[in-house]
């Protein structure tokens, strides 16, 4: 007997039978064919990643590995230590995958001929995963009610084109083909009442289905519960018994008749109208485009998601389930009405053009691209078509019939509920579903939303009770209501119109006293603020412009005056005659029945600026003033009778002289008669101020008086009170502090100490500055030239050559802008000449076409050569730099390297203190006494930064020529 043996995890031996082998390898085969079939894998491919050869061949740990990673098996260590010893064939370790695959696979052999070859076809077996259940349905009656509850649910599935196997898919994250208990429960509850949870799943609408009892949801978890995992339920075994019911049944008359609208009881469901043949495809068309516009639907994502190229056609099936999912349960319809706008939109090839049916229903009320069509005649439904008035009238006739058999007074129990202190006629929601519970009037909670959106609040979400209770009680009145009628469209008859037009005389209009007056109005008032480049009076006009024409229309246009505040009480009291007037002065020359607003516009707004001053620089604005006019009625005092205005003269000058003499407040009477400070009085307050403030009169000086100052508006006491005494302007005090602090800030000139006056020094001082610190003045001056014209304009050239910092003073760079000013143009310079004047001391131009000349280097002259002294300190230093000379002579000292080791920037010259240090390293300071070497300093003493430094190398010069050294050689 062979005998196999086998290594487990305890490292025991263990023997088997080879009946036993062969049975143990064998269902471990089974075990991986059924689950590469139930996960659709080709586990050849797994191993070729290992088998990069193709020999056929793998190690036990890649062999291990790819059944572990990819299928997900627990093999025990017996089954792995049997599998192994059957497909190493060599003996050498190694396992030979494609004999394992062709197994696995039942791969028919080449040379082998069998009767029944159908046993070697490699079919699925019927329980995916697993072989057997939890426990057998062997009673007939559990058995039959488990193939009726199968039909039950397939029908269900197909009557509403639900893939069950897509759902169930969702909670298998890891496609083990098992799912827990609870988790088919909720499937069962999402597929069931699948449109009922619109919070839980958003896609779907509300629909209702059949019902499963607890006893039917037990049968199922028995049945297709997996044997090897515990609280898992083989949802592919239920799917799989699931598509061979339908198959079954499909063909049958029952089952066309339960798709069709009926369930499986044979009644209608629920929420769908019987009378489904009687409706044309208009009504059922109708219907849904009522449904759609109410609740708001884009009908058109449900039918987008089958079309992913957008071609605006999808299957039958498609069609039918989008449809379901969007609006069957809110226009009721059933299968036949489904059916009839499958067949209506039905093309020649079998599918369904979904485009023609999104279009009608999203444009049901509306046409598309209306701007590009002003003349198409829209269709308004008619009153209450898209509401749902027939539900609400029949609410509300209920409620009415209760309140009058009860005698009931509706209004005194919502009034308590008030929103607020003031009578607002509105209450919550919740306060009036408590009222109508209170007097037992309450409908059914998807009546009460339909009766709340009736009188609800699109603003604040109250509900209107007083409108609810006028609707509910007969003799109670809170709101007049009136009809709603439909607005008739008809053309205007223009002629007709114009033929009602009254004939207004405007001949005794002044129009040029008129505009005065509006732009005295506008200036006074100030009716134009500059809010983004536009003004108030603009705006108004624009309101009523919206293509900026330019023009509106004669009615219009004198309700924009009316707006500017122009025929109002506080503004100019236009007449109709004054507005006819206006209208017929800017009358479009053309269009007669159109107004030139812009023109009027224009004529008002010069009393601020004139339009086109960027192209008329020079042209002088007049000033304001000059708009002002004085109020209507007001007299011109050179106009007067000459008798009352000598009277007029001697009251004024008496009034004067007591207000000068008695220093009289003469304005605070009357302002306290003005109160609101408009400048008028009236007559008998004129003459109650004057004996407030004891000025003697007679009766023909007041005639005299108010003769004069008297207007249309009453007595002008602002023009009577200037005119006797008259108020001082005085300077404010901001204006004073203002100029005091623009004086203090003002730069001082400082007096120049020893300017050049010779331009020549001008310029020798320039290249000395140039020469030192290496710059190129045309690198400056050529970046403010843009056009490259070798000229600067005189503020240009000394804003370019500041930042040059040349140390020039005023005198002498206004000494170099007259020698290179332009003789063409007195305002600019020429600094391309003055570049080149300074750049000469590096080289000379032109030098290419006169190599032959010779280039002198430019010396600097030095500072210190040309300070003077006294003769004796001349004699001094003399005499000093021999004997200095004599010590340098004799011992060969090197002047240069001690003074340039303190001149890091080598510019020749070093601090007095740095001086005399390489002094008394030399040697040479011991030899000096305190004058001599004070008069040394002095010799040499030059002035840098501000500072009084010493130029060593002239000393060095003079030093080394009185010791009879060559210059330039140690």
């Amino acid at each position: 007997m062979v005998v196999a043996t086998n290594v487990n995890s305890g490292n025991e031996s263990s023997t088997y039978s080879p009946i036993e082998t062969r049975t143990i390898i064998q269902n471990v085969e089974d075990k991986i064919r059924v689950k590469s079939i139930s996960l659709g894998l080709r586990i050849t491919e797994f191993f070729h990643d290992f088998d990069r050869l193709r020999s056929g061949y793998v190690t036990r740990s890649q062999f291990k590995r790819c059944l572990d990673t990819n299928l997900r098996l627990r093999l025990s260590s017996t089954e792995e230590e049997l599998l192994f010893s059957k497909y190493d064939l060599k003996g050498d370790g190694t396992i030979c995958y494609r004999e394992f695959c062709d197994i696995i696979n039942r791969k028919y052999p080449e040379t082998t001929l069998t009767p029944h070859p159908d046993d070697l076809i490699n079919n699925a077996p019927p329980y995916l995963n697993s072989r057997v259940s939890t426990r057998h349905i062997s009673e007939q009656e559990e058995f039959e009610q488990l193939q009726l509850l199968l039909k039950r649910i397939a029908i269900y599935y197909k009557q509403r084109g639900i893939d069950v196997l897509t759902i169930m898919e969702q909670y298998d994250k890891h496609k083990m083909g098992c799912i827990t208990d609870s988790q088919v429960r909720r499937k069962f509850l999402l597929i069931i009442y699948l449109f009922l949870f619109i919070d839980m799943f958003q896609f779907y609408r509300a629909f209702p289905g059949p019902n499963l009892t607890e006893r039917e949801m037990t049968v199922l978890r028995d049945k297709y519960s997996d044997p090897e995992k515990a609280g898992l339920i083989n949802y592919l075994n239920f799917v799989n018994d699931l598509n061979v019911t339908t198959k079954t049944i499909e063909n049958s008359e029952r089952f066309n008749q339960m798709v069709d609208g009926q369930g499986a009881d044979g009644s209608y469901f629920v929420g769908m109208e019987n009378k489904s043949d009687q409706r044309s495809i208009q009504e059922i068309l109708d219907k849904i485009r009522i449904v759609v516009f109410r609740n708001g639907i884009r009908i058109g994502d449900f039918f987008k998601d089958y079309d992913k190229l957008r071609s605006g056609i999808i299957q039958e099936t498609q069609f039918e389930s989008a449809l379901s999912l969007s609006v069957q349960k809110q226009a009721y319809l059933n299968m036949n009405d489904i059916k009839k706008l499958s067949e209506y939109y039905r093309r020649p090839d079998g599918r369904i053009y979904y485009k023609e049916f999104v279009d009608s229903m999203e444009n049901a009320f509306n046409i598309p691209e209306l701007e590009k069509k002003p003349l198409t005649q829209v269709f308004r439904p008619g009153h209450g078509a898209l509401s749902r008035d027939d539900r609400v009238r029949s609410i509300l006739e209920n409620i009415t019939e209760k309140v009058q058999k009860r005698r009931l007074i509706l209004f005194p129990f919502f009034k308590p509920y008030d929103r607020s202190k003031a009578f607002t006629r509105a209450c919550s929601k919740h306060q009036f579903g408590r009222v109508l519970r209170t007097l037992d009037l309450l409908p059914s909670p998807h009546d009460f939303n339909i009766l709340c959106k009736k009188f609800e609040d699109r603003e604040t979400g109250d509900i209107n009770y007083a409108l609810f209770c006028q609707m509910a009680e007969s003799d109670f009145v809170a709101i007049k209501v009136d009809r709603e009628e439909e607005f008739q469209f008809e053309k205007a008859n223009i002629s007709q119109k114009k033929a009602e037009i009254l004939k207004i005389d405007t001949s005794m209009v002044n129009m040029k006293d008129l505009m005065g007056r509006i732009r005295h109005h506008v200036l006074i008032n100030r009716i134009r603020v500059r809010i983004e480049h536009s003004n108030i009076v603009k705006e108004f006009f624009e309101d009523f412009d919206p293509l900026r024409l330019g023009t509106i229309s004669e009615p219009r246009f004198i309700r924009v005056l009316t707006s500017l505040g122009l025929t109002g009480l506080d503004g100019v009291p236009l007449t109709v005659p004054q507005m006819q007037a206006l209208c017929d002065h800017y009358r479009h020359p053309e269009q007669r029945d159109l107004v030139l607003w812009k023109q009027f516009e224009q004529d008002i707004e010069s009393v601020f600026t004139l339009t086109g001053l960027e192209k008329v620089p020079d042209l002088q604005v007049p000033e304001t003033s000059i708009y002002e006019m004085p109020a209507p009625g007001t007299t011109d005092l050179f106009n007067i009778d000459p008798f009352n205005r000598e009277e007029l003269k001697q009251a004024m000058e008496s009034w004067r002289m007591k207000v000068l003499q008695k220093r009289i407040d003469i304005y605070q009477p009357f302002r306290q008669f003005d109160k609101h400070n408009r400048g008028h009085v009236t007559r008998a307050q004129f003459r109650q101020s004057l004996a407030i403030l004891g000025l003697p009169y007679t009766e023909k000086d007041l005639e005299a008086v108010e003769s004069a100052f008297i207007d249309d508006d009453g007595f002008n006491y602002r023009r009577f009170l200037e005119t006797i005494s008259p108020i001082k302007v005085e300077q404010l005090k901001y204006s004073i502090l203002q100029q005091e602090l623009k004086d203090l800030g003002k730069q001082r000139v400082l007096p120049e100490n020893k300017p050049l006056t010779s331009i020549q020094d001008v310029l020798q001082k320039i290249k000395i500055q140039v020469y030192r610190r290496r710059i190129r003045l045309y690198e400056w001056l050529k970046d403010h030239d843009k056009l490259n014209c070798g000229r600067l304009p005189c503020d240009t050239f000394r804003r370019a050559i500041n930042p040059c910092n040349l140390e020039l003073l005023e005198s002498e760079l206004s000494l170099l802008e007259d020698y290179y000013r332009s003789r063409v143009d007195s305002g600019v310079i020429e600094y391309k000449k003055f570049c080149d004047e300074i750049e000469s001391i590096f080289t000379t131009d032109f030098l290419e076409k006169n190599p032959l000349v010779h280039n002198d280097p430019y010396q600097v002259q030095k500072e210190a050569s040309e300070i003077r002294m006294d003769p004796d300190k001349e004699d001094r230093v003399k005499q000093l730099l021999e004997k200095l000379a004599y010590r340098v002579h004799s011992r060969r000292l090197q002047l240069f390297p001690l003074f340039e080791d303190f001149d890091r920037i080598h510019n020749g010259y070093v601090s007095q203190n740095q001086f005399l240090r390489v002094l008394n390293d030399l040697g040479l300071l011991p030899m000096t006494n305190g004058f001599e070497k004070e008069n040394l300093l002095e010799k040499y003493r030059v002035k840098i930064g501000g500072r009084d430094d010493i130029d060593y190398i002239s000393f060095c010069d003079q030093l080394n020529a009185l010791a009879g050294f060559e210059n330039g050689l140690p």
